[in-house]
């Protein structure tokens, strides 16, 4: 699944692509994966890309609307023009396949003949029409991004303190915090030293503002990186178009290898039905 430093990758690239052009024409192939009314976007200047959690968010001028876009496990947004192709998401053949594909379930046309493809291979992602002023509210009431500024250590503690359930299940929970997801919440727990499947509300003080500050250092690792592309290399290759923080993985898919810290060896378990990396030697 991509993401927050994926979803934040594609985000840059497509603010710098899409500010200033009209949607010409919104082409549903799959009614599933869009939402709401499109005529309150067509004929509208793009003002900006922006992004919350893992939702990319496109404002346009002159509108009420706002359409927001979830690409959950494996979407991805696929920017064409004459010039350039640019690719974010999950890394399969479809980055560099011929378009529209078996998986495209949106395209947007631009005025200038650019177009936008939305792929999605399992069909769980989606894209939404809705009133700005309706979705404002609704951020409102979500869990804040781990680069906001408030995630703070106070709120960190009071997330962790009300829950029993393994602290990487927490990490993960989008309700809870927002943007972290399975590679680096392993990440963040071996580089502050915490047991996977400790219970969130076991971890002193100390132990929560190292998670923080860990959590904040391998999720804007990841955004210097691009990301992560962990799939097979021929799909991410062909237009040099590849995250690389799979280059700079702590624990994440390195079961059976030595820690650098200590030089245990790196094992992989299950906790909610999701893969963990950690060192036993000095996760605790």
């Amino acid at each position: 699944m991509p993401e927050l430093p994926e979803v934040e990758t594609i985000k840059r690239q497509l603010d710098k692509e899409l500010v200033g052009k009209k949607i010409k024409l919104i082409n549903v192939l799959r009614d599933k994966s869009f939402s709401g009314d499109m005529s309150d976007v067509l004929g509208r200047a793009i003002r900006r890309v922006s992004r919350r959690a893992k939702v990319v968010e496109v404002e346009f001028a002159k509108s009420e609307s706002v359409v927001i876009i979830h690409l959950k496990m494996t979407g991805q947004l696929v920017y064409v023009d004459d010039k350039k192709r640019l690719v974010g998401g999950h890394p399969a053949i479809d980055w560099v396949g011929r378009l529209p594909s078996s998986h495209t379930r949106v395209i947007w046309e631009f005025d200038d003949g650019s177009k936008l493809y939305f792929n999605d291979m399992r069909v769980f992602g989606w894209m939404r029409v809705v009133k700005r002023d309706w979705y404002e509210e609704e951020k409102k009431r979500k869990a804040p991004d781990v680069i906001d500024k408030e995630f703070d250590f106070d709120y960190l503690k009071s997330v962790l303190k009300k829950s029993g359930r393994a602290v990487k299940l927490v990490l993960t929970d989008q309700e809870k915090i927002g943007g972290v997801g399975n590679i680096y919440a392993n990440d963040a727990l071996y580089l502050s030293k915490i047991y996977p499947g400790r219970k969130a509300n076991s971890l002193t003080d100390i132990e929560i503002e190292h998670l923080r500050k860990a959590v904040v250092e391998v999720i804007n690792k990841g955004i210097k990186y691009g990301g992560s592309s962990a799939a097979d290399e021929k799909f991410v290759n062909t237009l040099g178009q590849k995250g690389r923080y799979q280059e700079h993985f702590l624990v994440y898919e390195r079961s059976g290898k030595e820690c650098s810290r200590d030089g245990g060896l790196i094992k992989k378990i299950r906790i909610g039905g999701r893969s963990a990396f950690y060192c036993p030697e000095c996760q605790k």
